[in-house]
């Protein structure tokens, strides 16, 4: 059986540094002539550990493995965590998960990585036990040009609304799928058709305005003008996004749709009425064809 490599980490959103991670993983398995699994734990610990909920996600636990595997895994293993894999010394840890379920030979983790019961381990006791075993570990640097890439720090991005600026640590612009459901056909009457895209509720969707995006459907990338929002100048109160594809007829009801974010154009805002929206619209389309030049 060839030689496992473990790349153990939450990896929500598979950013610059899980794929520096997982570059490392690949390294040491093509060294070993075995191959890469990506570890990661489900549901997130601090659903587990923490007083409240789960912190909303940057990808659910299927793009997860999607872009795991995309970056070098040859397998996705989605840890159970619960308490009482939270409970684990790091020796149990090591001996129980790492060694005992998954067979690794060598862990890749983030250099800040920590673990076992109320996160005594850290990389020196990680490698100090998988080298007890006959095996090894390595630690990755998880830094970029403008400093430390986290999930939680994208998180903030993009409720901020900086989408540019969470791509940049992503690597990639940052994509919300979902199902593109009937909505109030009010962007028809004004000229603006849009697709309503209903997205899972646990992951996190960019503070409210108006965006140069690309929707994805099937294999191709159309340009789209999208608004995220509680649409003030209706009073509708309920939060959505809403696609305007740029050039693009047919219907889309049904289909599941990848929307990626490039740039914001705008702040939400209340409109007098309809013919200041529509106006007010057409400007936003306008820039969003300007942005996505080169891009789709």
């Amino acid at each position: 059986m060839r030689p496992v490599v473990v790349a153990l980490g939450n990896f929500d959103g598979v950013h610059l540094g899980h794929q520096a991670v997982l570059a490392r993983a690949v390294e040491e398995a093509r060294e070993l002539g075995g191959r890469v699994v990506a570890a990661t734990f489900w549901p997130h610990p601090r659903s587990v550990l923490g007083a409240g909920a789960s912190p909303v996600l940057l990808t659910t636990i299927e793009g997860r493995r999607e872009a795991l595997l995309e970056h070098g895994a040859d397998e996705v293993r989605a840890i159970p965590f619960d308490r009482d894999l939270s409970r684990k010394s790091p020796e149990e840890f090591v001996r129980d998960v790492l060694v005992g379920e998954l067979g690794a030979r060598a862990v890749v983790v983030g250099e800040n990585f920590r673990f076992g019961y109320k996160a005594a381990g850290d990389f020196a006791e990680l490698r100090r036990l998988m080298r007890k075993g006959g095996g090894d570990a390595h630690a990755v640097e998880v830094r970029g040009a403008r400093g430390e890439i986290s999930s939680t720090r994208i998180r903030s991005l993009l409720l901020e609304g900086d989408v540019a600026g969470a791509a940049g640590l992503l690597g990639r612009p940052y994509a919300v799928r979902g199902e593109v459901v009937t909505g109030d056909r009010r962007g028809r009457t004004i000229g603006f058709p849009t697709a309503n895209v209903r997205v899972d509720p646990a992951v996190v969707v960019p503070a409210r305005g108006v965006y140069a995006c690309t929707v994805r459907i099937g294999d191709k990338n159309h340009a789209a003008c999208t608004n995220v929002g509680v649409a003030p100048t209706f009073e509708r109160g309920e939060n959505r996004i809403e696609a305007h594809l740029l050039d693009f007829a047919g219907d889309l009801y049904g289909r599941v749709v990848a929307v990626g974010f490039l740039e914001r154009v705008r702040g939400e805002r209340r409109f007098s009425g309809v013919d200041e929206l529509k106006e007010q619209i057409g400007r936003d389309v306008r820039e969003a064809r300007r942005l996505l030049q080169g891009s789709v």
